[in-house]
């Protein structure tokens, strides 16, 4: 996976939103753990832990046993990547700044509002861009 060093989302985030998009591609079926992993080019360990993230947040299904799987809880139309983001790597704030030090202030920025207000058009973004909008 690529690593962004200004904006970074952890592996276990971009494996979600790829996982969730194949489940979205298989719809009215559950779908395993290996097919998925294999699908996504993720390990089945990782992934096996994102998945129990999504199930927790009821993004996901899941059914146990060897006929088993998963499958979306809800349509991927209202899955956002937002939603999907925090889910496994916790609350997103609207406060960001890659160039952050601990004496940072926004009353003295160098950069003034600029920062701020590019993160809230990322966050905007990632809220209204759902799983439905990956084609795979």
């Amino acid at each position: 996976m690529l690593n962004n060093s200004v904006i970074h989302f952890s592996d276990a985030a971009l494996i979600a939103v790829h996982a969730l998009a194949s489940l979205a591609a298989a719809p009215g079926r559950l779908v395993q753990t290996q097919e998925l992993a294999s699908a996504i080019g993720a390990s089945e360990h990782h992934l096996a832990k994102v998945m129990q993230r999504l199930v927790r947040s009821r993004l996901v299904r899941s059914v146990k046993g060897p006929s088993g799987g998963f499958a979306l809880a809800k349509p991927a139309v209202e899955i956002s990547f937002k939603e999907t983001i925090e889910a496994v790597d916790g609350q997103l704030a609207e406060s960001f700044c890659p160039f952050a030090t601990d004496h940072c202030s926004p009353e003295n920025c160098i950069f003034g509002q600029e920062i701020a207000e590019h993160a809230h058009q990322l966050l905007d973004h990632l809220s209204n861009r759902t799983i439905a909008d990956i084609q795979v």
